[in-house]
């Protein structure tokens, strides 16, 4: 009898504590700024007062990264939504973003990947493109060359691979290798350069069932020691569209919305490094830069491509 009554208290005490816990109200996800105006090409940060992630009715319009940095694309207007990772809750900010608040780039360099075509790069000036060629005597001849322009909003990107390097593209792989901050003191993955210091990996085919399609990349950190190597990687999440490419001839060309492409270092106001790499059965068959192979260096390892943005 004593049993069965102690039973009985314990079993009330625990019902209590659970419509206790039950009937706690859950804070209130809020957003700050509620409502907030940018300018093409400038940023405003978002914060919320709990863990959260974030997207954009329009990433044409206003991007948004993972860390609720938003990003002025062009003129118009866009909901930047928080959505809380532990509950139901859901907050909104309106972004009008507005002209100006940058220093335009130079004539020609609104570089598209829509008209089948690589002419407008002609009118960029050759003191404003990083680019790099694939010697003769490289030991990976897979990529030609690569050309990028860099302004306060995208990064342009231009390549050439040789199709006889390229023969399998069931599934081709094609890696970018960012050092987003420009630093020494970030990064690791040295295996293709000699400097490492990546912090950012894009992931994506090239080709797809024996056809060119369409780059749409997944995005890691780096997450191993400053400077090592191996497959240290951790998959971030995008929460917009920030890539789109087209294929001409034996041409890739890549345009992406710098500001959207999550790092956990932070982008360089002024410069950075990248690296170019493409596979075939997940063996490089071209890297980017590189230098000749030499008994010294048979690989032609070199340091990544210096890329200083366009303001």
């Amino acid at each position: 009898m004593k049993a069965n009554k102690f039973f009985a208290i314990a079993l009330a005490a625990l019902t209590l504590m659970a419509c206790n816990k039950k009937d706690e109200p859950q804070a209130e996800l809020k957003i700050t700024p509620a409502q907030a105006e940018v300018s093409v090409g400038a940023t405003v940060q978002l914060s919320a007062n709990m863990e959260v992630t974030w997207s954009s009715s329009d990433a044409a319009i206003a991007g948004v990264n993972d860390k609720g940095l938003v990003t002025g694309i062009k003129e118009g207007e866009a909901t930047i939504t928080a959505k809380a990772v532990k509950s139901n809750g859901m907050a909104t900010c309106k972004i009008t973003v507005k002209a100006g608040g940058v220093t335009p780039p130079p004539a020609g360099a609104d570089i598209s990947v829509t008209d089948n075509s690589i002419d407008d790069w002609k009118a960029l000036p050759a003191e404003k493109v990083a680019s790099c060629e694939c010697p003769d005597a490289s030991a990976y001849l897979g990529l030609k060359g690569a050309a990028v322009y860099a302004d306060a909003v995208y990064i342009n990107v231009l390549v050439e691979y040789d199709p006889e390097e390229i023969p399998d593209r069931a599934w081709t792989p094609f890696h970018f290798y960012f050092n987003t901050d420009n630093s020494d003191l970030t990064g690791g993955y040295g295996d293709q350069w000699n400097d490492a210091n990546v912090d950012i990996l894009l992931e994506g085919a090239v080709f797809a069932d024996d056809a060119p399609c369409a780059y749409d990349p997944g995005v890691s950190a780096w997450t191993g020691e400053v400077g090592g190597t191996g497959w240290s990687w951790e998959e971030l999440t995008i929460p917009a569209p920030f890539c789109e490419s087209q294929h001409v001839g034996n041409y890739i060309e890549f345009k992406m919305i710098r500001e959207l492409i999550p790092t956990t270092a932070g982008w360089n106001d002024s410069e950075f490094g990248v690296g170019f790499d493409i596979q075939q059965n997940w063996e490089s068959v071209g890297i980017l830069p590189i230098e000749a192979a030499t008994d010294e260096n048979p690989n032609g390892h070199t340091v990544k491509l210096q890329v200083k943005i366009n303001k």
